[in-house]
């Protein structure tokens, strides 16, 4: 007992920053089936798990974006994570999550809050944290590069440069880096696979998830994505800025992924139930 209290106190402790947030969605779809979609905030990529009741207000719907470029919200259906887009004509989609920006601010025992500095003095710290996920969808082989490539909006992202869903193992797939519209020079952008993480599950589900790829952006903002083996895989970057009053919080912290599935291979492991705090 005393051994499985300290494990749910650790994470706890953890679990602020330990989530991400990616999309999980299919590559390609036919016009006449339904879109389905998972937002997915979870430390056990690829699995998706529902989202605790004191963070749903954090989430928006998942969005979809047009070829056109029009957005619109998809409509939420099934447990809280689960989504549905109706049926799409032939084209170019985007899926899109987004975590609205939240305090957390962690007192000297390690206890995390959904509060800045001015609403708990106790806290010895305090992050405001952001978080964006894509996908690309492709309905009916209607690939357009126009549309996939071009950017949504969100205040960090991962621009494709290419149709993400052809690209093949040990091939070189190009992205782009914006925060706040503009190219990020110098960011490092990391990727891995469920492949990949399947294989060491302890690191994984301690929040040391195996990195397989790791690379810095161009003056451009600009780097290539190596993937080495098939798998779903999951591009990501963080970029941390200092808050504008470091009376009410220390740093602004902006995460974003994009996914991008490679090949056929997919890891079969069973999701690692844990509790939310």
């Amino acid at each position: 007992m005393k051994k499985l209290l300290l494990i749910s106190l650790i994470g706890i402790c953890a679990s602020a920053q330990a989530h991400e947030v990616w999309v999980n969605a299919p590559a390609k779809l036919a016009s006449s089936d339904t879109l389905r979609a998972d937002l997915a905030y979870s430390h056990d990529f690829p699995h998706a798990e529902k989202i605790a009741d004191d963070r749903l207000h954090i989430f928006a719907p998942l969005q979809l974006t047009s070829p056109d470029g029009k957005h619109s919200n998809m409509k939420q259906q099934g447990e809280n994570y689960q989504y549905t887009g109706g049926k799409l004509k032939k084209g170019s989609y985007i899926i899109s999550a987004t975590y609205k920006p939240t305090f957390w601010s962690k007192d000297a025992a390690g206890k995390w809050e959904q509060k800045n500095l001015a609403e708990r003095p106790e806290a010895v710290s305090c992050e405001q944290s952001r978080m964006f996920g894509k996908s690309v969808l492709i309905v009916d082989d209607g690939e357009d590069l126009s549309a996939i490539s071009r950017p949504i909006g969100q205040t960090l992202e991962i621009v494709p440069l290419a149709n993400p869903n052809t690209v093949r193992p040990g091939s070189l797939f190009p992205v782009q880096i914006l925060y706040e519209g503009k190219p990020l020079a110098g960011a490092t952008v990391t990727a891995t696979a469920d492949t990949v993480a399947a294989k060491d599950p302890a690191a994984t589900h301690d929040h040391r998830e195996p990195q397989a790829f790791s690379g810095k952006t161009d003056k451009q903002g600009k780097v290539n994505i190596l993937p080495l083996v098939e798998g779903l895989w999951k591009i990501r970057l963080v970029h941390k800025t200092p808050f504008a009053d470091p009376k009410v919080c220390g740093d602004s912290t902006a995460y974003a992924t994009l996914i991008m599935p490679v090949g056929t291979a997919r890891a079969n492991a069973k999701p690692h139930h844990h509790h939310h705090h």
